[in-house]
């Protein structure tokens, strides 16, 4: 029995214990309970619903779950969302921004940003305010709403790893953007085609988004490169790659070898450097090489280094950029 003289008033405390606990099970409840079809949840438990056998990979969800509270996704909010990746075999994530604007009923373009290495994904909005200059640009009438959606592609959660957004020993990092698109797809209202998607990079994401885009020209219809470089070398998490890995993944080398599909499935891209970075030898090569697939190329150098200065301050630039592609529709097919 509780000692009412060492613990206060002891029905009271007895009437608390009991409050949390009804608290933890309708908190349990919550976390457990599938999303509605609208992606109302940001933890859902259905993201390992397919894999029903495997009760080790659903107990390992439950634990997950259990510190990471599910978030109610809304209108004008950056919110968290998981979901089983099957390229990275585990609970996943992203963030997405919804505009204020957005409505289940009508269908909107999304904007892909991949982060820097190190990095994470809410740099851009630490960083640059993406969100706040989305809305700033949509009040204006200068852009249409858009949905954000920024993967997450650091190794184990750790900002200091670099998956180079490839699909390596160290993770499947390629195939889990495109699972993020699909579940993007599945939760929200978005246009599920080509045309409606623009996937953007800085740094490291500048090289993800060109590599992702050259290997899923299906999946984007549109790429922004910022301060990209197009050259894999056997270091890092492509130390053990064979030669042909390496080729692979270097985006100036295989280019000529997706004519084919990027006649079927035409690519506009967009590529801008610093004029002080150490890589920016490489952006002319990439721009000639891809203009000579039939694929529609422009690139600028501006003033600047490889730091967020430059990626800032040419943020608004590249939504007015995107909100053009959306409209634009289509890339013309090569002659």
């Amino acid at each position: 029995m509780l000692d009412s003289h060492r613990f206060g008033r002891g029905p009271a405390l007895v009437v608390a214990f009991a409050a949390c606990a009804a608290l933890a099970i309708v908190a349990y409840l919550l976390l457990a309970a599938p999303p509605s079809s609208q992606g109302s949840s940001a933890a859902p438990a259905h993201a390992v619903a397919g894999h029903g056998k495997d009760r080790a990979r659903v107990r390992r969800w439950t634990r997950y779950a259990a510190t990471h509270p599910a978030t109610q996704v809304g209108p004008g909010h950056l919110s968290r969302i998981f979901f089983h990746s099957q390229a990275l075999h585990r609970v996943a994530d992203y963030l997405v921004y919804l505009p204020r604007d957005y409505r289940p009923t009508h269908r909107l373009p999304v904007f892909y940003g991949l982060h820097g290495m190190p990095g994470r994904p809410l740099a851009f909005t630490a960083n640059a305010d993406i969100e706040l200059r989305l809305e700033r640009l949509i009040a204006a009438g200068r852009v249409s709403p858009m949905i954000l959606v920024f993967p997450d592609g650091r190794i184990d959660g750790r900002t200091s790893s670099d998956s180079e957004w490839a699909n390596t020993r160290s993770g499947a990092f390629l195939s889990y953007v495109v699972d993020v698109v699909h579940d993007v797809d599945l939760r929200f209202a978005t246009l599920p085609f080509r045309q409606d998607r623009v996937i953007a990079g800085l740094s490291a994401g500048a090289y993800g988004a060109v590599n992702l885009g050259l290997h899923a020209p299906a999946l984007f219809g549109a790429v922004q490169v910022w301060s990209g470089y197009f050259l894999q070398t056997p270091t890092g998490v492509f130390s053990h790659a064979t030669p042909q890995q390496i080729f692979d993944n270097s985006p100036l080398e295989y280019v000529f070898t997706r004519r084919v599909q990027l006649r079927r499935d035409p690519l506009r891209a967009f590529f801008y450097v610093g004029r002080d970075e150490s890589d920016s030898w490489q952006t002319p090569p990439m721009v000639a090489a891809l203009r000579a697939t039939g694929s529609d190329v422009d690139w600028a150098i501006y003033p600047g280094g490889h730091n967020w200065n430059l990626w800032s301050g040419r943020l608004n630039q590249m939504l007015l950029l995107a909100a053009r592609d959306f409209a634009a529709g289509p890339a013309p097919a090569p002659e």
